[in-house]
């Protein structure tokens, strides 16, 4: 029977496989984390390895997504190459024949966007401590907080490691419905990914000690994952929960994650998609003594929208889809050094841009895409149909025909393509729909809006003018739109404290679930919004 050996950083674990098995399934099997934003499909090239060994040819797929160069250097796509049978010509390694292949995998790197605190007044302390726990889709991120006083001391954040069954949550959930084997998987990964962003806060011992409690709010699919509960009725209409009634002395489902002398605690969830998180944002943004009509909006692959009138609270979540995190988009980046972040297009066919670290650039993330198609539409470049022009002369030697569509080109290598700008557009469209639909609900008008707040990984970095000028966001005044990366962190330290968490219950209960699947003109509303207007 062949084995894998797989290297990642500075660790080599090995395990034996079969024949025509796929190099993704057997990296798993060491237990090693390998992102497949695309859950294995094979439509996002982003899986890439070295490999070497008794590894099948290249398909037609791995031909077409990696260059040449990549192919002379070894890279093979995770999701499509297989371990080969007798039958393959391999790349063999001396002497090993069919029966060794060789796997070296990226190291998973996130520059989170969530905004921390370093106090490093809680060493000088005695006072009790807590965690707070953010389990997003994408990001993971820990807040350590006084009990005492509230304070939040510092975060940290990782990767969710889920992502190797799929950058959207409905990739992970289908993988759960799979059999009990991928339910424990899917929750060893996210209590791994837990304990990486606590590793973060860099606590020693003795500062472990003090922590009493921990709290951890997520969406509804990321809790139900978390403590392996059914999943099955989030997968069907209404897409409602299986339970979302809170959890306490949830820490026996995740020893080992968290320090042994703290209690954890899950917050209920609202309803559908609307999780605790949404839930702690409601908290962290004071919904419940509103004055005036305001709304907050969680910008993710999930995306959440929150609106009140100063008395009801409304609340629904949308399949906004992964472009936010660069996902589907052709030169996609995760937050990642060379990651393009924001961009500024001149008339004169120059455009200039930012990137994470200030190095060359390998690709665009979220917050880049976004900027960069509202500057192309400052330039006339891209129309409110979302159209590339190649009519621009000062743009000419950037845009370009090819067999898979129109292309502009920022490097030879980093390019915006028409289905590029396609993307974005369902992506704000699903956005803007709930909006609307919301603030309809409520009799509000988007002038009526007193306070909006842009929050989560790649809400909190946003460029407002963007934001605005996209239309992904009613049309509101930009002085009363701002940002805020660490809604749910934030409200998820406040519900360590009892009265905290009994506030969250009451809001859990006040606020109500807008199901958009049953809107009647949601699909109408949702068209309409797509166009950049």
């Amino acid at each position: 029977m062949p084995s894998i050996k797989v290297t990642y950083q500075d660790e080599t674990r090995e395990a034996q496989t079969e024949a025509g098995t796929l190099l993704a399934n057997a990296v798993k099997a060491t237990g090693f984390p390998l992102e497949q934003p695309c859950a294995g499909r094979g439509t996002c090239g982003k899986c890439k390895v070295m490999a070497q060994g008794g590894v099948a040819p290249p398909d037609e797929v791995e031909a077409s997504e990696l260059t040449q160069a990549e192919q002379d250097s070894g890279y093979r796509l995770a999701c499509r190459a297989r371990v080969a049978r007798s039958g393959d010509r391999p790349q063999q390694i001396e002497g090993d024949g069919l029966q060794q292949i060789e796997v070296v995998l990226p190291t998973l790197i996130v520059f989170s966007n969530k905004i921390f605190t370093h106090s490093t007044a809680f060493r000088k302390q005695d006072d009790p401590l807590g965690l707070a726990i953010d389990l997003g889709s994408t990001t993971v991120a820990a807040f350590l907080t006084s009990l005492e006083t509230g304070t939040v001391y510092a975060g940290a954040a990782t990767l969710n490691q889920q992502t190797m069954f799929g950058a959207d949550v409905i990739s992970r959930l289908n993988a759960a419905m799979d059999g009990d084997s991928l339910v424990d998987r899917l929750a060893d990964l996210a209590l791994a990914s837990i304990g990486q962003a606590i590793d973060g806060l860099l606590l020693s011992r003795k500062i472990q000690q003090r922590i009493q409690k921990a709290v951890v709010v997520g969406n509804t699919a990321m809790h139900h994952l978390l403590v392996r509960l059914p999943v099955e009725s989030l997968g069907l209409m209404p897409f409602q929960p299986y339970d979302a009634a809170p959890i306490h002395g949830a820490d026996g489902r995740m020893a080992g994650s968290f320090p042994s002398s703290a209690e954890v605690h899950l917050p209920p969830l609202i309803g559908g998609f609307v999780g605790s998180d949404a839930l702690a944002c409601l908290a962290a943004f004071d919904f419940d003594k509103a004055s005036a009509p305001m709304a907050a909006i969680d910008l993710g692959t999930n995306g959440e929208v929150m609106v009140t009138d100063g008395e009801r609270i409304l609340t629904t979540s949308t399949a906004a889809g992964p472009a936010f995190e660069g996902v589907n988009i052709a030169c996609g980046a995760r937050a990642a050094a060379g990651a393009i972040v924001a961009t500024e297009a001149h008339k004169d066919g120059t455009i200039e841009w930012q990137t994470i670290g200030d190095e060359a650039p390998i690709g665009i993330a979220g917050t880049g895409l976004l900027s960069l198609v509202h500057e192309l539409r400052q330039v006339s470049v891209v129309e409110d149909s979302g159209r590339m022009r190649p009519d621009r002369p000062a743009f000419a030697d950037r845009i370009r025909e090819t067999d898979h569509g129109r292309r502009l080109h920022l490097t030879e290598d980093v390019y915006l393509s028409q289905w590029d700008a396609r993307e974005l557009q369902k992506a704000k469209g699903a956005i803007r729909a709930a909006c609307d639909i919301l603030l309809r609900r409520l009799d509000l008008a988007p002038e009526d809006l007193q306070r909006v707040i842009l929050t989560g990984s790649f809400g909190g970095q946003m460029d407002i003018d963007a934001i605005i000028g996209v239309g992904m966001i009613p049309p509101v005044r930009s002085g009363v739109v701002e940002t805020a990366a660490n809604g749910a962190g934030m409200g998820a330290a406040l519900f360590l404290d009892d009265a905290g968490f009994a506030r969250g219950e009451a809001l859990a209960t006040h606020a109500e679930h807008v199901e958009l699947d049953l809107e009647p003109d949601f699909n109408e509303r949702f068209i309409e919004a797509m166009t950049f207007e």
